[in-house]
């Protein structure tokens, strides 16, 4: 039998539990505001866009001293290797305890890779410092911009932007003599002022790195708005699975995407709206509502592929079928750097 008073006395104390309304709002309008600051720093560094936590300056000038348990997996990918060779240049000499490098995204324009970005993390994506090495046309609109403050790094003048507030995102750009633009990116829960002296010591710290990294994928045939524009590339690990994702935006907007991993969460749950698909011999489903496709590789590696709508909405998933009958998925990744410094 169903006691309907205690029922209705059981939501009566979850709903005293609550928190109240206005700090949910409150606690919702400062992730808002971060996610548009992360979203930044993660489009010059050829990522995507994530959530993340808030803190003060205090807290965050304890955080950076004190030991921490770094956290990343051992990752089994692949040989690494490729079409193109991508000499990685720079990289810090100092980090905050606790940080390993996280991502690594290149700008792919024809046969030449322009633009190389490294992040570090001290485990979990939530707080990140970036090194962007090189520029190119199609990051200018979301170079940082505002208020500068000058600041020397090794003899050559700097410029240290902030965007946003509590806490706000740090960005410090300077080019070397004869080298390409550098900027280090600062988005963790320290106070400006904590932001500003770890941008500065990062800056500061840079040093030539005679590594390299490599860009094994590559495409054999895109439809006309996407044949011509550059493309990226961004590697790094999702929990204890390696995950690796190509974008290309169109001209007019719309974006392709293919992700390649041995992550779990890329697998189709719903498949009610799917039906079955052979591609380059390879067993998956088609979801032709959502423009997507999804592959497993026989080693289980598994691919996700969405092309967004064009004028001719009807020529979409054919489109996107032949990108992934023609595309060179390459050797799967070495990423053994990740976690190091």
């Amino acid at each position: 039998m169903i006691d309907t008073d205690a029922i209705r006395g059981a939501f009566a104390a979850l709903a005293d539990q609550a928190p109240p309304p206005d700090r949910i709002r409150a606690s919702l309008a400062i992730r808002a505001r971060r996610h548009r600051q992360r979203r930044l720093v993660l489009r010059l560094a050829g990522a995507g866009a994530a959530a993340a936590t808030t803190g003060v300056a205090a807290a965050g000038v304890w955080r950076l001293t004190r030991p921490t348990e770094p956290a990343f997996p051992v990752l089994h990918a692949g040989p690494g290797g490729g079409w193109s060779r991508v000499p990685l240049r720079f990289r810090p000499a100092w980090l905050p305890h606790g940080y390993g490098e996280g991502q690594r995204s290149v700008v792919v324009d024809g046969t030449q890779a322009p633009v190389l970005s490294r992040t570090w993390q001290p485990g979990t994506p939530d707080q990140l410092i970036s090194l962007l090495i090189g520029s190119h046309p199609s990051l200018e609109a979301d170079r940082p911009s505002g208020r500068a403050t000058t600041i020397d790094v090794g003899g050559v003048p700097g410029e240290l932007v902030q965007v946003g507030d509590q806490p706000p995102a740090t960005h410090l750009t300077w080019q070397p003599p004869g080298q390409p633009r550098l900027i280090v990116s600062v988005l963790t829960d320290d106070g400006a002022d904590a932001q500003q002296d770890v941008a500065v010591r990062v800056a500061r710290s840079v040093r030539p790195d005679p590594g390299h990294t490599w860009v094994g994928p590559r495409f054999g045939w895109l439809p006309p708005d996407f044949a011509t524009v550059p493309w990226r590339l961004q590697q790094g690990f999702d929990d204890a699975s390696w995950a690796q994702h190509v974008a290309v935006d169109a001209a007019d907007g719309r974006q392709l995407l293919i992700t390649m991993g041995s992550s779990a969460s890329s697998r189709l749950e719903n498949t009610f709206a799917t039906t079955p698909v052979r591609i380059r011999g390879l067993s998956g489903w088609q979801v032709p509502e959502n423009r997507q496709v999804f592959l497993t590789f026989p080693d289980g590696v598994e691919v996700f592929a969405q092309l967004e709508d064009g004028p001719d909405r009807e020529q979409t998933m054919p489109d996107l079928i032949r990108i992934l009958e023609e595309f060179e998925f390459g050797p799967w990744p070495d990423m053994s750097w990740i976690g190091g410094r």
